[in-house]
């Protein structure tokens, strides 16, 4: 509280105490004879009530003075309406009630005051006798009121000046406290990372908003609870972490894997942290959290854009180098294969299939080089996915694969026509060589959301395992006995030059989809 304000309440308090002093010498002069004392108690009834009417109206100062001198003055007429000098002690009384302010300028007013009303009851009043000694009893009041005075005014003297730094102090750190408190109630409130504060049993204490929102679990749900925010596997790692952190261990900017309520995982970076109290001793542990899921992603983006550029300029020189004598040699095993003579026919045929693949695999490169000036225009998407099923149609049939075709309606795309068709042939032809037996395709041609539309290779072959899943755009990555690895990332660049995305799914022994999602025009 501000001094001003306990001030108020000390003048209120004493107000209240000389109202209730008052009534009492007045109730005190109905029971007894003894006091001769009339006029005082209607004095102070009268000006307790007076001061409670202005109570509220007038300042601290003038409240503290008013009370004060209305003390002072029923003492005075006290003096005046007793017979005994005994009654001169009461003076004392407001004299120690202002030292209980810690100022002096009151004390000075009221012992100047005080000194005055002494002086008229040695001159006018026959409470002193003129010209004659001070008996025993009148030396002993007049002794006692200066030793009172001079002690509270030697108090207020000096304790008064360090009373008002120490409450300038202790406003000064009230406002500070609650300034950093206020602070970091904001900050705790405002953070985009997601904080939690665990007690010793693991237990939530308190969590923020971007906690609520990051992991799913509002504030009344967290609260006191154990939440599973990791995933099961990791458990053994997290409980060992956790005893570090409440021994007194930190962990700074730790990536790691987390769980929403859902039941969705995500990449978190972490900072844990011990929280002491005063004595040194850890009350509990901090956690802020922040989902990096889309930093990962920008940085395997940034590694696949880097083994692109490096592939394509593999594939410039590869283009250079190899094509020109392996169109030589090619022309001469032709010539070996068709020579009547030549005893071993079987093996030119091997080697030429051989050369083949090799001038695949060279074309493919080739798409991964500098991208070459296209011809853009608008064509039907639905016409294009027809010539491609139309040129696998026999091979379809030859493996006794239903083709399922599932178009909603047709739709504009404004690109290089075969580069995308080189797309669609790469996607089904994967999902041909997926199926070691009688399966299923299906090619489907959707409306989308957000004005996108999709086109999707889904087959019933043997899928794709998780891990190699997670490998499938790397460049030369592929399980296929003879397959190259550069197909799906050279698909993955042509669409990306369209501003389409990509995406493949799939499960063991049920089978894959390939999604490519375009804006529709």
């Amino acid at each position: 509280m501000e001094s001003k304000l306990i001030n108020r309440k000390r003048s209120q308090l004493f107000i209240h105490i000389y109202g209730a002093l008052s009534i009492f010498h007045f109730l005190l002069n109905q029971i007894t004879d003894i006091n001769t004392a009339v006029v005082s108690p209607f004095f102070g009834i009268s000006t307790y009530l007076l001061l409670l009417v202005f109570i509220t109206k007038m300042n601290e100062r003038a409240l503290q003075y008013a009370m004060l001198f209305a003390m002072n003055f029923y003492i005075f007429i006290l003096n005046f309406e007793s017979s005994a000098p005994i009654t001169l002690i009461y003076f004392v009384v407001p004299i120690i009630i202002c030292a209980l302010y810690n100022e002096t300028k009151p004390i000075l007013v009221l012992g100047l005051l005080t000194a005055i009303e002494f002086a008229l009851f040695l001159t006018v009043y026959d409470r002193f006798v003129p010209g004659a000694s001070l008996s025993y009893n009148q030396l002993s009041i007049v002794v006692f009121t200066l030793s009172i005075f001079f002690l509270t005014l030697l108090h207020s003297l000096y304790f008064s000046r360090y009373w008002k730094q120490l409450e300038a102090k202790n406003a000064s750190m009230e406002k500070a406290l609650l300034s950093k408190e206020g602070y970091l109630q904001l900050f705790f409130e405002t953070a985009k990372d997601a904080i939690a504060v665990f007690d010793s049993q693991e237990k939530i204490i308190a969590v923020n908003p971007a906690f609520e929102e990051l992991y799913g679990w509002t504030s009344e749900e967290c609260i006191g609870q154990i939440l599973p925010v990791y995933p099961l596997e990791n458990t053994l790692a997290i409980k060992m972490r956790t005893r570090q952190v409440q021994q007194g261990k930190s962990y700074s900017l730790l990536e790691t894997e987390d769980v929403r309520k859902d039941g969705s995982r995500f990449h978190a970076q972490i900072t844990l942290s011990p929280i002491f109290d005063n004595s040194e001793k850890i009350v509990a542990t901090s956690m802020i959290s922040r989902d990096i899921s889309y930093q990962k992603e920008s940085e395997k983006l940034i590694v696949q854009t880097e083994k692109l550029k490096l592939a394509g300029e593999i594939a410039a020189g590869v283009a250079h180098e190899i094509r020109n004598p392996m169109t030589v040699i090619s022309g001469f095993i032709q010539m070996m294969h068709h020579d009547p003579k030549h005893c071993f026919p079987e093996y030119t045929e091997l080697i030429q299939s051989e050369l083949e693949r090799i001038n695949l695999i060279i074309s493919e490169f080739l798409v991964l080089a500098k991208p070459q000036a296209a011809t853009l225009k608008d064509f039907s998407v639905q016409k294009a996915l027809d010539d491609i099923l139309l040129l696998f149609s026999s091979e379809l049939n030859m493996n006794s694969i239903t083709l399922i075709k599932d178009w909603e309606q047709d739709f504009l795309l404004n690109g290089e026509e075969h580069h995308l068709k080189q797309v669609f042939i790469n996607l089904l032809k994967n999902a041909v060589e997926s199926m070691d037996e009688p399966g299923e395709v299906r090619v489907s041609l959707k409306e989308e959301e957000n004005d996108m539309f999709s086109i999707s290779f889904e087959d019933t072959g043997k899928g794709i395992s998780e891990k190699d899943l997670n490998e499938i755009f790397e460049p030369f990555y592929t399980t296929k006995v003879s397959g190259t690895g550069l197909g799906l990332i050279v698909s993955q660049k042509i669409i990306q030059e369209h501003k389409g995305k990509l995406s493949i799914s799939s499960s063991e022994g049920i089978g894959t989809v390939a999604k490519i999602l375009f804006k529709a025009q």
